[in-house]
This record gives C-alpha cells, structure tokens and sequence, in this order.
C-alpha cells in the first residue's frame, strides 16, 4: 500500500515538473529556480503529508529526507568548488531527486544514482566523440531527472547484487 502511495506522488507529483525541467534544460541549457523550487516544494509537501498519515512510512521519509540534505549540499558544495564538474542548477536539483528515489526504497535509491551514473557517463562520451572536444557540457538535468524512474528499474540489478531479493 505504501509502494503504491510513493508510486502515485511519483506519477502524480513528481513526473509534471520534472518533464517540464528536462524539456527547459534540454533546451536551454538551465533549470529555472522556480520550477526547480515548486518541484522540490510539491514532492517535499506531498511526502510530508504522507507521513502524517502512514506512521509507519516516517522512518523511511525521514531517512530520505536526511540523505537528500547531506547528499544535496555536497552537490552544491561540489558546484560551488568546480563550476565545470556540476552545473548549479543540476547540484539545486539533486535533493529532491534524491528524496524521491530514496523514498522509494534504498534498492532505488542505490539504482538510481548508478543509473544517473552510467547514462550521463554514456552520454558525456558520445558528446566527447561527437565534437572531438574535451570540456563540452551538455544538459545533465534530463538524466538527473530520471533518477527515480532509473532507479525502479534498476532496483531489481541492486537487489540481486546485494542478495536481498
């Protein structure tokens, strides 16, 4: 029941911003604060109230939520520190990639984070092939993006991997 209520915020919450996100970033190059701030505000919101009713999902929020700060702030610190690694825009929108993915369970979390690994590493190399440059950047934001949906697929890989299921 739960699942399915994580599920629903993800489909219902989640999936409108982030597509309008991509679209923006794909384009532009940019994830505007505001919608990066409404999707952040919506899904931190939404879990909340989740919470409130399902008492037993408050461990699992509440360690998504410790894991979305830390892991945010390092990205923000990483932006702030090497400009060219991460853009900010991608470092203000980790966290609630992160809270959502971990929400879902730590299998998705762990399959999310390889799965924004490996697609944005596939997609910096044939950027890299395709212009013969090294330093050229390219919209992270659409694979940040996808982490949660990244991660439900890959939570299967994670629990094999790690023997839990």
């Amino acid at each position: 029941m739960s699942f399915l209520l994580l599920c629903a915020v993800l489909l219902v919450i989640y999936l409108p911003p982030a597509l309008a996100l991509a679209w923006v970033d794909g384009r532009e190059r940019r994830l505007p604060n505001r919608w990066v701030g409404l999707l952040t505000g919506a899904v931190t919101l939404a879990l909340a109230v989740l919470a409130l009713l399902v008492p037993t999902m408050r461990p699992g929020l509440a360690t998504a939520a410790v894991l979305a700060l830390v892991l945010g702030l390092g990205a923000i610190l990483v932006a702030l520190l090497a400009p060219p690694l991460l853009g900010m825009g991608d470092a203000k929108t980790l966290p609630v990639v992160v809270l959502m993915s971990a929400a879902l369970g730590g299998e998705v979390l762990i399959g999310a984070l390889l799965g924004i690994a490996l697609v944005g590493g596939v997609i910096g190399m044939v950027v890299l092939g395709v212009t013969r440059r090294a330093g050229v950047r390219f919209a992270l934001g659409p694979v940040l993006l996808a982490g949660p949906f990244l991660g439900l697929l890959g939570a299967p890989l994670v629990r094999a991997a790690l023997g839990t299921g």
